[in-house]
């Protein structure tokens, strides 16, 4: 199928409404030069989509702060960040809201709830269907797709049938099968009368469920888990107050469970940053580019990790020896001088640390963010409750104290690696095996770690819940069995000692993406008949499924199960991968991608 030959507007239908699909449609709006009709497809508000959908307690909030959230898209479109919006047409048009009390309070470091994140996606989307004229929201799930000389055909579960020129797939995190473990969970608990929650978003309709004043297993430290602990407690009625002396108090209300979660570092995420560097931004990267690295196919973890780490450290001493030159010994001209000259993790550069730094809290450590728990053991479970109140207290302390900037610092490295690594991988020179377990399997969850975590707020709540005793801390490699003899489900960690029976479990964490076990009914027909694909990757390594729809990495096209891409399908998202070729620089980022499949469809129409 080529550019169109009837007369007539461009039709496309773009399936998913939330943020991902405003934003093509965003870009469709900015870039189209003659009429363009969209059909926009999902169950859930156009805008918010089903994620932010205004119906949605207020005590859950976005992870990013307002200043940081928007849908802008291009140097051609105007589109404000949250906050820009809540100052100036969000302030107008929910004065008499019931959202107006959290945009008088707001401020560009504001953590918006969800409410107030819909409002605004709501906002965008209509701006940019008013702006376009002939968009038609069908609130409907869309359940197949065929073509024919007529165009797309997109069938919807209302029986209604659209015809269009390109389809883009824009669902977002889609919801994929029980697997067998959780089937076997399910069945478990239903035998014996017992409670289970399977992975996916934190649903208050689902928590509701859950029963008052009993032991409940949550496997999962993650936001998933931030969202469940903040419904199942203050949710309930609990609350928080402010001490004299400035802590954060928990006073329960009765309703709430008994809280035991762990996780495999047996440690929650990392609160967000609330520092500022005094030093200004290092020159990062300096020892991790695509040009420092060795010829040929690379390992991350043997070849590349070392390298990341000296650029950790670089940000980290940048920041010490220029921020807070009273605790170092060395001039920082000569101490960089050693650290361009050393291997990461010889003994010359752990020589000059150890004399340009006297105190060892100062000194850079990557090497031991990745096992919090390293080498530690617990005499019992209340030793270990209290190491991890320990733990999130120097945290809390590490993510806001102006003394602890060298962190930041030290964050900017990794936060670079990740964007070297993808250059490397969309240029095709890592080895399936190693992008595949080692960058998506371990790097990129250990940098979400670090960087993505909740709010400092939130880790205060937690800190807060567990002196309170309404939670507690499984261990790391937590693990969960089903007792038959006891019809009860059985939590513990191999580090930490004593076992927890309970009669609830959740899996508070979310799904991998899984093509092929899809829970999307238009994604499961279009697999079943190979018009589209799992991502995969393939060496003399071995051959590596993602579990992502495989795309074109120049333009999103949808990719065949025969490695054909489709010209008038296409496909967004975070469930979305693209088949890594050499010299094929990657989208690192939504709003690359948004345009490079807005201006592919338009291309149809000329």
């Amino acid at each position: 199928m080529g550019a169109l030959s009837a007369p007539g507007p461009l039709r496309v239908c773009v399936i998913g409404a939330g943020p991902r699909g405003t934003g093509v449609l965003d870009r469709l709006c900015a870039l189209a030069t003659g009429p363009v009709e969209v059909h926009v497809v999902d169950p859930y508000p156009a805008g918010p989509g089903r994620i932010w959908r205004r119906a949605q307690p207020n005590l859950l909030w976005m992870n990013s702060r307002a200043a940081g959230v928007t849908l802008f898209s291009g140097a051609d479109n105007d589109v404000p960040s949250l906050w820009d919006w809540a100052r100036s047409a969000g302030a107008g048009a929910l004065a008499r809201d019931e959202l107006a009390e959290e945009v008088g309070r707001a401020t560009s470091r504001w953590f918006a709830s969800r409410p107030l994140a819909s409002a605004y996606f709501s906002w965008v989307f209509q701006r940019a269907a008013d702006r376009l004229g002939q968009v038609r929201v069908h609130q409907d799930q869309a359940v197949d797709l065929w073509e024919t000389e007529a165009g797309q055909h997109v069938l919807l579960a209302s029986g209604e049938t659209l015809v269009v020129d390109a389809v883009v797939l824009a669902q977002g995190h889609v919801d994929v099968r029980a697997t067998p473990a959780e089937l076997a969970c399910q069945e478990f608990a239903d035998r014996h009368g017992l409670g289970y929650l399977p992975r996916g978003q934190a649903d208050p309709a689902a928590l509701a469920a859950v029963p008052a004043g009993e032991p409940v297993l949550l496997r999962g430290l993650g936001l998933t888990f931030i969202d469940t602990m903040v419904l199942l407690t203050e949710g309930r009625g609990g609350k928080f107050r402010r001490t004299l002396d400035g802590d954060l108090v928990y006073e329960p209300s009765g309703l709430e469970p008994l809280l035991y979660a762990g996780s495999r570092t047996g440690v929650p995420y990392h609160a967000k940053s609330d520092n500022a560097l005094l030093a200004g931004a290092p020159e990062l990267p300096r020892y991790f580019r695509t040009d420092t690295v060795p010829p040929g196919q690379l390992s991350f973890l043997d070849q590349l990790w070392p390298k990341v780490c000296k650029d950790i450290a670089y940000g980290h001493y940048h920041e010490l020896f220029l921020g807070h030159p009273d605790r170092v010994r060395l001039g920082w001209p000569e101490f960089l001088a050693g650290l361009d000259a050393f291997d990461w993790g010889s003994p010359e550069l752990a020589d000059l640390v150890a004399r340009a730094v006297p105190d060892p809290a100062d000194r850079a450590d990557p090497d031991s963010w990745t096992d919090p728990l390293a080498g530690r053991s617990f005499p019992d479970a209340e030793a270990f409750q209290e190491w991890v109140r320990e733990h999130v207290r120097a945290d809390l302390d590490r993510r806001s104290q102006s003394h602890w900037s060298p962190d930041l610092g030290g964050l900017g490295g990794i936060s670079w690696a990740v964007l070297t690594v993808l250059q490397l991988a969309g240029a095709g020179r890592l080895t399936a095996k190693s992008q595949v377990t080692e960058v998506e399997g371990w790097f990129l969850p250990f940098m979400s770690f670090l960087t993505s975590g909740p709010p400092g707020r939130r880790l205060a709540e937690l800190l807060a819940l567990s002196q309170a005793g309404v939670l507690r801390f499984l261990g790391p490699e937590a693990k969960v069995r089903a007792e038959e003899s006891a019809g009860r489900f059985v939590g513990s960690s191999p580090r930490v000692p004593g076992e927890v029976p309970a009669r609830f479990l959740i899996e508070a964490r979310l799904a991998e993406p899984n093509l092929a076990e899809s829970a999307d009914a238009l994604l499961r027909n279009l697999f079943g008949r190979g018009e589209c694909a799992e991502e995969e990757l393939a060496d003399e390594t071995g051959r590596y499924r993602t579990g992502r729809l495989a795309a074109h990495p120049a333009d999103h096209r949808l990719l065949a199960a025969d490695g054909r891409a489709h010209p008038a399908r296409f496909a967004v998202g975070p469930s979305v991968g693209t088949v890594h070729r050499p010299g094929v620089e990657p989208e690192i980022e939504a709003f690359g991608q948004n345009d490079r499949v807005a201006r592919a469809v338009l291309s149809l129409g000329s």
